[in-house]
């Protein structure tokens, strides 16, 4: 009985909900009438929405009610239309947009905001930016178009540094989420998909309040696609010389209240040397077989789902698989180094009705390095997988968004997170630390919203460092068309389970942990201005930082045990104070008939208080420009795009790494949709003036750039 009631009031649901239902059928087209596709559609404040066709159309179903409807695309102005009933000859004009002002971001207060209207200040790379440059690695698309961050070159991957401080300090996130897992101290880039990313936000100085440890330098989140066309399938291929090959694939699916989105991407390169000699021990050239940038080959493969059973209640379920090998000459080393992660993770957002939300996300990483051996040793076989190092991470967040009226936006939330680490040399030991965290953030408007103001405090309980209190505030006051910030935030960093617990042997040095290691803790200032206008942009950015306790390796004596091969051990200590001081600037000017240009440039002057030396790897003066015209010929749009680099030399505590410039060219080409395909095929030279760092092997060299590199690319896209 009580299942034919069940089932019953079952079908009594569903019959009301299709009697009470507003359908929604029109058009999207621009100030030509012309028809605008891949445009989101949604109702605002409910999950509801639906992306445009190649020919402009949309179609929605959503019960009976009061909405706004929002149409919204990158290079157009979001047009909003009040929606009380079905409607099925609505026609939306979006006005185009030449610069990125309008561009939402969610980085730097935790809260969807536009550009502009950000109190903290954000930097956005938008995916259109990113389709002009067509780099297929997150390293070389930041070299063109943003001179804050910088890297130094290095075979097994790039050393990130963000306005001064090193990667250890820059917490890299892919939709929210901490990218774990690292190679040699850094976090393995390699493991961003760039043929599925939306935008990428830069926020820069501490965000510890928001984000916990290891946000002293800044955060860089990497916000990916999600398609909401019913079927979206994509192909991007790219082949340069040295065997440069890059193949991204991505299916999104979206069936009613239910969504599938599948991406991958291969990398590979045959790899290449500056030089061919290096220096032995006596400091004389020999000649080596080591490559300055190894081959190798990378899988990156995601899948996330999402369902949301009513207006309100969006749920997802996530999870990705990596790999990457090198592959290095049998004379120079006795093993391939292998790199294997995972992720899964899920959670739901739950739409309030007051302008809020409540949101759990839970989410694990699991990063390991092994060394297959391509030489027999005493200790392995050709073929032997020897597991090197594991490092997992879990993490789960619940927070909560209300709307405290028209002039207060309130966020609270609550944290545990788990660091794991295995080190399977020598000493085969395993360790994991947790920490958890309360923190709080006011949005404040004041002075009919021209003036805002977003304080915010984080509360960590650490299992090592006991309690931790990082507050932050940030202010904004608005002019017409200029924006006038400052902010004031506090940093902390935990050492790492490797910096508290590592001990390795290698070669020639022996590094040991230190359970005595105090915090990084640092204190960070920074005042702005922006003016822009419709088609032109400016702004200014002065900042101190100044760090304590910085925790560095520091050579101790040897013992007479040690292997006659050992000649250094080190161990790491708080040892040092740091401030870095600097100033960044950028541009982006619209001239007109499809030509647009803009640039930066990034001044950093970091010192060590204790000894007076410059922090090593900074390059004082960076700077980038970029030059882009779009014309659309009718059955063709083309796009050519010209960029270029330019550094100062960079400090090392025994060398210095030469300065130099790199330019490049793109052009790609958007073929008129046939039957919801899309062709586009591009070329494009790397490094034009052939600028090659030819060092001798292990230097600190500038760039590992071969010199001038032609490329070729195919994207291809489906759409209904």
């Amino acid at each position: 009985m009580k299942t034919k009631l069940l089932l019953l009031a079952f079908v009594c649901g569903l019959s009301v909900n299709a009697i009470a239902q507003l359908k929604l059928k029109g058009i999207v087209v621009n100030n030509k009438n012309q028809a605008v596709s891949n445009v989101n559609v949604r109702l605002e404040k409910t999950t509801i929405g639906t992306a445009t066709d190649e020919k402009g159309r949309f179609e929605l179903n959503a019960p009976e009610g009061e909405y706004i409807l929002r149409a919204s695309r990158l290079d157009y102005e979001t047009v909003r239309e009040k929606i009380g009933e079905s409607r099925i000859d609505l026609v939306l004009r979006l006005t185009e947009s030449v610069l990125n002002l309008n561009e939402v971001v969610v980085t730097g207060t935790g809260t969807h905001r536009k550009l502009k209207d950000s109190p903290v200040a954000i930097e956005a790379i938008t995916q259109k930016e990113l389709k002009n440059a067509a780099f297929p690695s997150f390293e070389n698309a930041m070299i063109a178009l943003e001179p804050s961050l910088t890297f130094s070159p290095n075979a097994m991957g790039p050393y990130m540094q963000l306005n001064g401080l090193s990667n250890r300090y820059i917490l890299v996130l892919v939709d929210g989420k901490k990218l774990g897992g690292d190679i040699n101290g850094n976090t393995d880039l390699a493991r961003i998909n760039m043929s599925n990313v939306k935008r990428i936000e830069i926020l820069k100085g501490a965000a510890s309040s928001l984000y916990g440890s290891e946000a002293i330098a800044g955060v860089i989140n990497i916000i990916t696609e999600k398609r909401k066309e019913k079927t979206y399938i994509t192909s991007n291929t790219r082949y340069g010389e040295y065997g440069q090959f890059t193949q991204g694939a991505n299916i999104d699916l979206n069936f009613g209240i239910f969504g599938s989105s599948t991406s991958y991407q291969r990398n590979q390169s045959d790899g290449w040397q500056l030089s061919n000699v290096t220096l032995d021990k006596n400091g004389e050239l020999v000649h080596t077989d080591a490559q300055t940038s190894q081959r190798f080959q990378s899988n990156i493969l995601s899948q996330r789902f999402t369902v949301s059973p009513t207006e309100k209640l969006s749920l997802y379920a996530e999870g990705s698989l990596y790999d990457k090998k090198f592959k290095r000459p049998k004379t120079v080393t006795d093993y391939n180094m292998l790199y294997e992660d995972y992720t899964a993770g899920l959670g739901g957002r739950y739409l309030l009705k007051k302008n809020g939300c409540l949101s759990l996300d839970m989410n694990t990483d699991n990063f390991d390095y092994s060394q297959i051996y391509i030489n027999e040793n005493k200790a392995h076989k050709v073929g032997d997988e020897s597991l090197v190092r594991r490092q997992q991470y879990y993490h789960a967040n619940l927070k909560g968004v209300f709307g405290m009226g028209k002039f207060n936006k309130l966020s609270v939330g609550a944290e545990y997170r788990l660091d794991y680490l295995k080190h399977v040399d020598v000493t085969g030991g395993e360790k994991d630390v947790y920490n958890t965290a309360l923190y709080a953030q006011d949005e404040i408007r004041l002075l009919n919203n021209r003036l805002q103001i977003v304080p915010g405090v984080r509360y960590v309980y650490h299992e090592t460092f006991k309690n931790r209190l990082t507050p932050k505030i940030s202010a904004m006051y608005s002019l017409d068309n200029m924006n006038f910030r400052a902010s004031y935030a506090a940093g902390f960093r935990a050492p790492d389970l490797k910096q508290l617990y590592y001990y390795s042997e290698g070669k020639t040095t022996i590094t040991f942990g230190n359970t005595d290691l105090k915090p990084e803790s640092s204190d960070y200032y920074s005042a702005g201005i922006e003016y822009y206008s419709h088609n032109f942009t400016v702004s200014v950015n002065g900042y101190l930082n100044e760090v304590k306790n910085i925790i560095e390796k520091e050579s101790i004596p040897r013992e007479p045990g040690d292997p006659a091969n050992i000649t250094k051990r080190d161990k790491y200590v708080n040892r040092d104070k740091a401030r870095i001081r600097g100033v960044d600037f950028s541009f982006e000017y619209y001239m007109g008939a499809g030509l647009s240009a803009g640039g930066g440039y990034a001044y950093v002057k970091a010192k060590n208080l204790e000894t007076g030396a410059d922090l090593q790897r900074i390059s004082r003066h960076t700077g980038n420009v970029n030059v882009n015209w779009a014309k659309d010929w009718g059955t063709v749009k083309s796009n050519f795009n010209i960029n270029g680099r330019l550094q100062s030399k960079r400090y090392f505590s025994d060398e210095w790494a030469r300065a130099y410039q790199l330019w490049n060219f793109t052009s790609r080409h958007t073929l008129k949709s046939f039957h919801g395909i899309v062709f586009e095929p591009g070329f494009g030279i790397e490094n034009i003036f052939n600028f090659v760092d030819d060092k001798p092997y292990g230097s600190s060299y500038a760039t590992l750039s071969p010199g001038r590199t032609v490329f070729v690319s195919l994207s291809v896209k489906f759409s209904n």
